[in-house]
């Protein structure tokens, strides 16, 4: 039997409660799951707080997007 990782999102709220950080992690269930965001902590050296969620996504999910209407001006350089 294949052993299949799915995907889980850790919700990390800093500490001044203004805005949180998503990291994907990949795990065969939720034990692994927050042992893999452990070593996401240690290699980039943040701390856990209190404040954090790790939510499971057995399926995945996609991410729409579209392009906004409008168009870049392009300065006009003065000679």
């Amino acid at each position: 039997m294949e052993i299949i990782k799915t995907l889980w999102m850790l919700d990390v709220l800093y500490d001044d409660g203004t805005w949180s950080r998503l990291v994907p992690l990949y795990a065969v269930d939720e034990q692994e799951a927050w042992i893999e965001a452990q070593r996401w902590a240690f290699r980039n050296e943040t701390p856990l707080s209190k404040n954090l969620r790790l939510i499971h996504f057995p399926c995945g999910f996609t991410i729409h997007t579209c392009m906004l209407a409008g168009y870049i001006e392009q300065e006009k350089s003065k000679e």
